[in-house]
């Protein structure tokens, strides 16, 4: 099958609306007040009760597109069993905690995600270190104030998450499904992978159209790109006929994405390396020459991250060398 065509249009609804997609898994749409426009909801019946894959960004729209859309299928809410979430970002934890405390269901994620977060989401954290990470890596104080004031985007973390570890095997619906640890987007994202319908419910992994930001972080571990390629790598050959991603169309061809990706990095790797041109430059400079000019506040944010992580992984290659302390620059070697 030709990659980014989906099951019979499946999975083309409008934005608020459920549609099935094999037996058994249902996709909801959700609204985002992000350039992605949604996030895809999955919500899967069982003897035990539903099972619900990231539940979204919390805010009025998707708490009515979720009253709409259970409604819709005879999803109860006393009747949810368990809430999964691949990882910490708000579109996909953030109704988690809603959603929980409608239904006293538990939250799962990976076990060091779960830490992550609550250091990420702690509402007493300030932005003091964000700026002081972005001005040493170029960006003006002014624009770096701006960028961090849009951190705050008032995540409630579920009272009640429970640890899931890679190679553990979940229920969902009445099916189950095995853990992918795949980090790289995420320091501890995971995909689920139900082997006996050869499904991949993919989180941000694994996107069709758009490729997920890899950013180096304040919180992350070192080497997000290096990671994120090999567990690119350790997905080849699966056992997946359907991939179900949280963003964009669902797709079949999942080692041809994988090659995609892989290479959409090698030539941001080259187009960064090119940049430098003879002479040094800070992350923030590389930034602003490589990403489009139009970024918002909310934007530059993950366009630094991002370049960081291209930097980091030149120097690893050894095509950079990173300089300063106080400011950081990079030059080409």
């Amino acid at each position: 099958m030709n990659i980014g065509v989906p099951p019979s249009g499946l999975g083309t609804q409008p934005i608020g609306e459920v549609s099935p997609i094999v037996e058994g898994v249902f996709q909801l749409k959700l609204p985002v007040p992000f350039p992605l426009k949604f996030i895809a909801s999955y919500l899967l019946p069982g003897e035990d009760g539903w099972t619900i894959i990231d539940p979204g960004f919390d805010y009025p729209p998707a708490r009515e597109a979720w009253e709409a859309g259970a409604g819709s299928v005879g999803l109860d809410f006393g009747n949810v069993a368990r809430i999964v979430v691949t990882h910490l970002h708000p579109d996909h934890i953030g109704l988690a905690r809603w959603l929980q405390e409608r239904s006293g269901a538990p939250v799962f994620m990976l076990e060091d995600e779960i830490r992550n977060a609550r250091h990420v989401w702690d509402p007493d954290r300030g932005t003091e270190a964000f700026v002081e990470f972005l001005v040493r890596n170029g960006m003006d104080a002014q624009t770096a104030e701006a960028t961090a004031g849009t951190t705050r985007l008032g995540v409630r973390l579920p009272q009640r998450m429970e640890a899931l570890r890679e190679g553990d095997v979940v229920p969902i619906g009445d099916h189950a499904s095995r853990v992918v640890h795949t980090p790289g987007h995420s320091d501890y994202h995971f995909v689920l992978h139900d082997e006996e319908r050869r499904l991949l419910f993919a989180g941000d992994h694994v996107l069709l159209h758009i490729t997920p930001n890899i950013g180096l972080w304040t919180y992350t571990e070192p080497r997000p790109l290096e990671r994120y390629l090999e567990s690119l790598e350790g997905l080849r050959g699966l056992g997946a006929d359907l991939i179900l991603p949280g963003h964009g169309p669902l797709f079949h061809d999942l080692d041809g994405r994988i090659d995609e990706l892989i290479s959409h990095h090698a030539e941001r790797l080259s187009a960064m390396h090119a940049l430098f041109d003879g002479k040094t430059a800070t992350p923030y400079e590389v930034a602003r020459r490589h990403f489009p000019e139009d970024l918002t506040d909310h934007q530059l944010r993950f366009a630094l991250a991002e370049t960081l992580a291209h930097l980091e992984h030149l120097v690893g290659e050894g095509r950079a060398e990173r300089l300063g302390d106080a400011v950081v620059s990079y030059r080409a070697v």
